[in-house]
C-alpha cells in the first residue's frame, strides 16, 4: 500500500512540476484557458457555405495546444443541414486563436431558421473556460421553394376497360390556363373561414412537377388559393385518381372535391357536391370522403365516412393517392386503391340525384372555418397541398 502510496505522491509531484516548472529564459509554462468568443448567424447561402467558428485563449503560451470538438444538432440535421465533424485542431505555440469551420448545405428549399452547436470536448495543455465551451451556429433561411418528398404511393397508369381521357400531371413551368381559373377573396365561403383566396404566384404554382397551393401567415391576413377547372375540364363519371401531399396543422383543412357544372345556374347544394378527399390539420392522419345534396340550402343533406393511416405517420409525410370509381350505380371512395366508403344511387332518398351529370373539379387549402376550427400557437406556416397529378379514366 505504502508503494502505491509512494508513486501516486511521485505522479502527482511530476505533474506539477511540469505545469510549474520554470525555464530562466522562458519563465514559467502558462496553462491558458480556451473559449468561443462569439456564436455565429448567417444566411443559408453559397457565400456563407462554410460557418467559421472562432477559438480564443486567454493567454498564449510556449506549447502547441490541442482541442477536441465535434458539432451537435438543436434543430439542425446533421447531412441535411449541415456537414457533422467530430475533429481536432492545433493552437501553434505563441499564438492565441484559431477557427473550427463548419460546412452547412445549401438548397433552395423554404425552411425555418436552425441550429446547431459546435462543442470542445476535450483539450491538451489548455482549459476550458467555466468548464464548458460551445457555439450555436444559426442558419437563416430567406429561400421560397417548399421542399416536397417525391416518396409515397402511386397509382396506375391504366385500368381494364377503361381509357386516360384527360390529366394533369404539371410537369410545365405555370399553372395551364386551359385546365384551372380561381375563385378569389375572402368572403368565409359560408363556413366563416379566415383565408384571403388570391391567383399570386405566392399562393399557387408550379414547381419540380407538382401544383402548389400555399396558405401563408401575412401578419394581417391569411392567404391561400381555391383552383377550379369549371367551364374548361368537366367530367361525367370515371375512375379518377389525385396524388398528393396534404398539409397539417389546427385550423388548416385542405380538399379535392368537384361540384356539379351546373352551380351557376342551380345552385349549391341542389348542384350536387363530391368531395374527394378533406383533411381537418388537428387530425392529419385521417381523411374523409363526402356527398352533398338537396333540392335547397333548407333540405340540404350529406353523407360520409373517413379512413385513417397507422398513428403517427401523417398525411403530410409523403404522397397519397386519393381517388373514388364514379358511375351510374353510385361513387366509391379509394385510399392508395383500397376502398374505404360507397353510395349508390338511392342515396338522396326523396332529394334530387345530382351525381348524373358532369362535374368540375376544385383544390383548395382553407384556413379556420366551422368544421376545422381556428389556428393558434401550434400553428406553422406556410402550409401547403402539393399535388402531382389529376387523371380521368373512362
Amino acid at each position: 500500500m505504502f508503494a502505491l502510496q509512494y508513486r501516486i505522491f511521485w505522479l502527482l509531484t511530476a505533474t506539477f512540476l511540469l505545469l510549474s516548472s520554470c525555464n530562466p529564459d522562458e519563465g514559467p509554462v502558462v496553462v491558458p484557458e480556451v473559449r468561443f468568443p462569439i456564436d455565429i448567424a448567417a444566411d443559408e447561402t453559397e457565400e456563407n457555405s462554410v460557418f467559421e467558428f472562432p477559438l480564443v485563449l486567454n493567454a498564449s503560451t510556449s506549447r502547441d495546444i490541442k482541442v477536441y470538438y465535434e458539432t451537435r444538432p438543436i434543430t439542425a440535421e446533421p447531412g441535411l443541414d449541415y456537414i457533422h465533424i467530430q475533429d481536432s485542431l492545433i493552437i501553434p505555440a505563441g499564438t492565441a486563436s484559431a477557427s473550427i469551420f463548419v460546412e452547412i448545405v445549401v438548397d433552395d428549399f423554404a425552411e425555418e431558421d436552425e441550429q446547431f452547436r459546435v462543442v470542445i470536448t476535450g483539450t491538451q495543455f489548455a482549459l476550458q473556460a467555466g468548464g464548458v465551451q460551445e457555439a450555436v451556429g444559426t442558419i437563416r433561411n430567406d429561400d421560397t421553394i417548399l421542399q416536397v418528398t417525391d416518396q409515397g404511393y402511386t397509382s396506375a397508369d391504366s385500368y381494364p376497360g377503361m381509357s386516360l381521357v384527360w390529366s394533369d400531371e404539371f410537369n410545365g413551368d405555370a399553372i395551364d390556363p386551359s385546365h384551372w381559373t380561381y375563385d378569389l377573396g375572402a368572403s368565409g365561403w359560408g363556413n366563416q373561414e379566415l383565408q384571403n383566396y388570391t391567383s399570386s404566384s405566392e399562393n399557387s404554382y408550379v414547381a419540380n412537377g407538382n401544383l402548389m397551393i400555399v396558405a401563408k401567415d401575412e401578419g394581417n391576413q391569411y392567404t391561400s388559393a381555391r383552383m377550379k377547372s369549371i367551364g374548361l375540364q368537366e367530367f361525367q363519371y370515371g375512375r379518377i385518381d389525385v396524388r398528393a401531399v396534404l398539409p397539417f396543422g389546427q385550423g388548416i383543412w385542405p380538399a379535392i372535391w368537384m361540384l356539379g357544372a351546373n352551380f351557376p345556374t342551380a345552385g349549391w347544394p341542389a348542384c350536387g357536391e363530391i368531395d374527394i378527399m378533406e383533411l381537418i390539420g388537428s387530425q392529419p392522419n385521417i381523411v374523409h370522403g363526402t356527398v352533398h345534396f338537396g333540392a335547397n340550402w333548407q333540405q340540404h343533406t350529406y353523407t360520409g365516412d373517413g379512413t385513417s393511416i397507422p398513428f403517427g405517420q401523417t398525411f403530410a409525410d409523403e404522397f397519397h393517392v386519393f381517388s373514388i370509381d364514379w358511375d351510374e350505380n353510385g361513387i366509391t371512395w379509394l385510399l392508395d386503391d383500397v376502398p374505404f366508403y360507397s353510395v349508390d344511387n338511392d342515396v338522396t332518398g326523396s332529394q334530387p340525384y345530382p351525381f348524373d351529370n358532369p362535374f368540375f373539379f376544385i383544390v383548395n387549402v382553407a384556413v379556420g372555418g366551422q368544421w376545422p376550427g381556428y389556428p393558434n400557437a401550434t400553428t406553422t406556416f406556410p402550409q401547403f397541398m402539393a399535388i402531382d397529378y389529376v387523371r380521368v379514366f373512362q
